[in-house]
């Protein structure tokens, strides 16, 4: 009798579980096919198409033209009168690893010491940052969570912007490493003599450490190439696909000097050079296109640094840039700013470059540069549906985007921003 009560009792709370289930989660939401019909379809990779259907299953873009099969299972959504972009992409930010720049209790970006290349960014990405709601509402679905400080920060994790834990949003970990090169900081009007040979001499000895860890590493590699015994260095173990190739060494610089000793030590170590930053650049285009090292460019919206700089230089560089046929992507960097990572591309726009080539700069050329185009960066079959569907230009700020899906699965288009709207525009 007690062993048939107890069967009884399993079986009566495996029948309330599996209807617990359905009320918690309906099938509806279990639904992994959509297709979106009558839009104006931009591939970014390939022609425009004029009214065409993606089918999106199982998270990636199963078939996208103008005359596709769509099963009768899946969830139809009328896009007419709207443009489907693929998700815009950022591919320099500290998003998930910086709350607010003014409190340091939500910052967690870098580590104390200059060398730090065995650190990964995707141990200390915060899934629910507010920057995360906040920046894809605007189109951008994926970034590129990067370390700062130190010499050698760490390396970089590349997410899309939406899951419950970093597992569910993580691209790809360990895409890159990130390395400060030294700055070079103008000194004061007044400085003396000596306080700037004590400054040129300090930054001397950081490349100088730069280059002797790029050496040990290279040492590092060649005992693990033998396979010989040797105590473990993490750090310089982190190191060994830098100085290898197979992993991009990401290097912040900005001015024509830093550009050209970073590209030299580049090429002494065969390194797999990106420049990140380049306020610069256009001072050394010809150099850039020699070497066809691909540029993540921020700061458009900043002034010039020198006064004698012409009004417009951070403004032209894109352009300039995509003229000389140096590869290049848009980068808002930081972390609250990335949403205006579209309208700083639409920005460039109006100062000489193509609309077509801004648009890749945000979308494909990102994806191109950290080696993740086979996965996002245009509406392609096969690729990750992450996709956006605006009433226009997305470049533009007046363009609203109506719908977004990422990883394949529609994202609602809320945020502190919006919620904080709603608020506000009820106040009497």
């Amino acid at each position: 009798m007690r062993r048939e009560r107890n069967f009884e009792f399993r079986i009566s709370d495996f029948r309330f579980a599996v209807v617990l289930v359905f009320v918690i989660f309906p099938l509806s939401s279990w639904a992994q096919t959509y297709a979106i019909r009558n839009a104006r379809i931009v591939t970014v990779s390939g022609g425009t198409i004029p009214n065409g259907q993606i089918l999106i299953q199982d998270g990636r873009i199963a078939a996208v033209g103008p005359n596709i099969a769509i099963p009768s299972s899946a969830r139809i959504i009328d896009a007419k009168g709207l443009s489907a972009y693929p998700g815009m992409i950022d591919p320099h930010t500290a998003i998930g690893l910086t709350e607010i720049d003014s409190i340091v209790a939500t910052q967690d970006t870098n580590e104390l010491g200059d060398l730090n290349p065995h650190m990964r960014a995707s141990s200390a990405i915060n899934p629910q940052s507010e920057h995360v709601a906040i920046t894809r509402v605007n189109g951008v679905t994926t970034v590129a969570s990067v370390p700062e400080g130190g010499l050698f920060a760490g390396q970089s994790a590349i997410i899309n912007l939406d899951g419950w834990v970093v597992k569910d949003m993580l691209l790809k970990d360990a895409a890159a490493m990130m390395i400060n090169f030294p700055r070079e900081v103008p000194p004061r009007a007044n400085a003396t003599d000596r306080q700037r040979r004590d400054a040129e001499e300090a930054r001397r000895k950081r490349i100088d450490l730069l280059r002797k860890t790029l050496r040990d590493a290279q040492s590092y590699a060649r005992l693990v190439d033998a396979k010989v015994d040797a105590d473990s260095d993490l750090a310089l173990r982190a190191l060994v696909p830098v100085v290898k190739g197979t992993m991009p060494a990401i290097f912040a610089v900005n001015t024509a000097t830093e550009i050209k000793e970073a590209l030299e030590i580049a090429d002494e170590f065969k390194l797999t050079a990106i420049l990140s930053g380049c306020a610069e650049a256009w001072r050394v285009i010809d150099l850039l296109k020699s070497k066809n090292v691909p540029v993540l460019f921020s700061g458009l919206l900043n002034l010039p640094a020198n006064d004698s700089d012409p009004y417009d230089a951070h403004f032209s560089t894109p352009a300039m840039l995509s003229k000389a046929g140096v590869k290049f992507a848009f980068t808002a960097g930081g972390a609250s700013g990335v949403r205006d990572l579209p309208f700083e591309a639409g920005m460039a726009v109006g100062f000489g470059l193509e609309q077509e080539e801004a648009l890749k700069a945000v979308t494909l050329y990102p994806a191109q540069i950290l080696n993740i185009a086979d996965k996002v960066g245009s509406i392609e079959e096969g690729k990750i549906a992450n996709i956006l569907l605006t009433d226009g230009d997305p470049l533009e700020l007046r363009t609203h985007v109506k719908q977004l899906f990422i990883a394949g699965k529609p994202v609602e288009l809320e945020s502190k921003h919006t919620d904080l709207y709603k608020i506000f525009s009820k106040r009497p």
